[in-house]
């Protein structure tokens, strides 16, 4: 599902980074790891950046990953976007830490607008302390209001549970205006997430189950961050103007984690 994977590089990486990023998303079945490099037009020596990028495709190849590189230039996002597209790849990978998260124009602005303009998926790799071989992925929180961009996030949840052993499905709701109302509405909540537990409990060793009410966006990142999860994966709804997106549950949350964050559009 995560066969095919676009990974965006400013060339300021060292191989060694690349290498360990490269072998991060890799096994989440990745097949094949397109490493692209967006120039400024008219910037640059583009013989140079094509031959840096053989000798990165070179390296991965020595070490089992199968690799190819492309080169282009424009917009960074967009070009990352269409590359993605025209590649035919399953996922976008962002590599991030946590201190320069959304500080950086790499990783904040291009990060943003990369989530907004990709019709596929998006894995923001935050990495925790900092970039390490032996990084592990044991956590997962699946946050769901029950609705359809939630549920394309299904087949997804169930492939990471190859690689993943603990689930966490967190449901955030909002109160009704009156206790029989909102007695439904509860019952109602549990009801569907049992029914979600039955349906992964088969992928995962342990499935969790939280329900809680408020700001979706707050609770998930408390949640994220109280159980020290490793990923979180969301639905995301195709909004139509940059300015409900900056202000969304997905954009929030991916702002907010310290843990990774994959976006199913």
């Amino acid at each position: 599902m995560l066969k095919k994977i676009v990974q965006p590089l400013d060339l300021s990486e060292s191989l060694a980074d690349v290498k360990i990023r490269s072998s991060f998303i890799d096994r989440f079945g990745g097949q094949e790891i397109v490493l692209i490099h967006v120039m400024n037009p008219g910037l640059g020596d583009k013989g140079m950046v094509r031959a840096r990028l053989a000798h990165l495709v070179d390296e991965l190849n020595q070490v089992g990953i199968q690799a190819k590189s492309v080169v282009t230039q424009g917009h960074v996002a967009s070009q990352i976007t269409r590359a993605a597209m025209e590649s035919a790849a399953d996922v976008i990978y962002l590599p991030a830490s946590r201190k320069n998260f959304l500080v950086s124009s790499f990783l904040g602005s291009t990060t943003e607008d990369v989530i907004r303009l990709s019709d596929i998926p998006v894995f923001i790799h935050k990495q925790r302390p900092e970039l390490v071989r032996t990084e592990k992925v044991r956590n997962l929180v699946f946050a769901t209001d029950f609705g359809k961009a939630a549920s394309r996030v299904w087949l997804y949840v169930r492939m990471l549970g190859r690689f993943v052993s603990k689930l966490t499905i967190l449901h955030v709701g909002e109160r009704a205006s009156d206790p029989d109302t909102e007695q439904l509405r509860r019952e109602n909540a549990e009801t569907l997430l049992q029914e979600l537990r039955a349906k992964f409990t088969d992928d995962f060793q342990e499935v969790a189950l939280i329900s809680r009410i408020g700001s979706p966006a707050k609770h998930i990142i408390d949640v994220v961050e109280q159980i020290q999860a490793d990923l979180v994966v969301l639905g995301r709804l195709n909004e139509p103007f940059p300015s409900k997106l900056l202000g969304s549950t997905c954009s929030r949350v991916t702002s907010g984690v310290s843990s990774s964050v994959l976006l199913i559009p």
